[in-house]
């Protein structure tokens, strides 16, 4: 689906005719739709050329460029659901950092700025992003990490299940008092993860999203 840009010429009798035919110019190309905001063609060169997701080693082009356009609906859904509920205007932001974190990977606005140029991008557009990363991520760190709870039988049950993995190896694992606090971090991170999973699908569930492409 495309945006075209259409000019309309009246024509008055007594006045020179024109060509027949109006040749259209695509403009931009709408790749999804998460409630009324679009998502364009250049919204996932972004989230490429910013590394929004990881390239798998045996994706190509195409394939690749869907993962980072289900990561980008991802995360406008994400976004949107904060809006929508108000939450986003109630939580600590540093956009900033934010920001900062996604261009040091890249070399900097001065490395990747001409790059972005040529889809027509500029750092207004970088910072829409590190908004949308900022705000998900705080939500997540303020929000859901401070309703988990790790119970001592949690832990144990973690240790179990890591010990038969390091024994099945022919190891010798480590005493529980000597990983506790590894494997308290590590429960309560898995734990965090259905938290946002948890609320990603029923932010899915509340929104309208079409995709355009594959």
């Amino acid at each position: 689906m495309k945006h075209v840009l259409c000019l309309a010429i009246l024509l008055i009798p007594g006045c020179l005719t024109i060509a027949d035919e109006l040749e259209w110019e695509p403009v931009e190309t709408v790749v999804a739709v998460v409630d009324r905001t679009p998502l364009l063609a250049s919204d996932i060169d972004l989230a490429q050329r910013l590394r929004l997701a990881q390239r798998p080693i045996d994706a190509d082009d195409d394939a690749f460029r869907s993962l980072l356009l289900d990561a980008r609906i991802r995360l406008e859904v994400q976004f949107r659901d904060l809006e929508a509920s108000g939450v986003l205007y109630r939580l600590d932001l540093d956009v900033p950092a934010a920001k900062r974190d996604l261009l040091e990977s890249v070399g900097g606005m001065e490395t990747v700025g001409p790059v972005l140029a040529e889809s027509g991008l500029d750092e207004t557009d970088v910072d829409e992003l590190a908004l949308r990363i900022c705000a998900v991520n705080a939500y997540a760190d303020q929000r859901l990490r401070p309703r988990i709870s790790v119970s001592l039988a949690e832990i144990e049950t973690a240790y179990r299940e890591l010990a038969a993995t390091i024994e099945s190896a022919g190891e010798d694992a480590p005493a529980l008092t000597a990983v506790h606090e590894q494997i308290h971090q590590l429960v309560a991170e898995r734990k965090l993860n259905d938290e946002i999973e948890r609320w990603v699908e029923r932010a899915f569930a509340e929104r309208e999203v079409t995709r355009f492409i594959g």
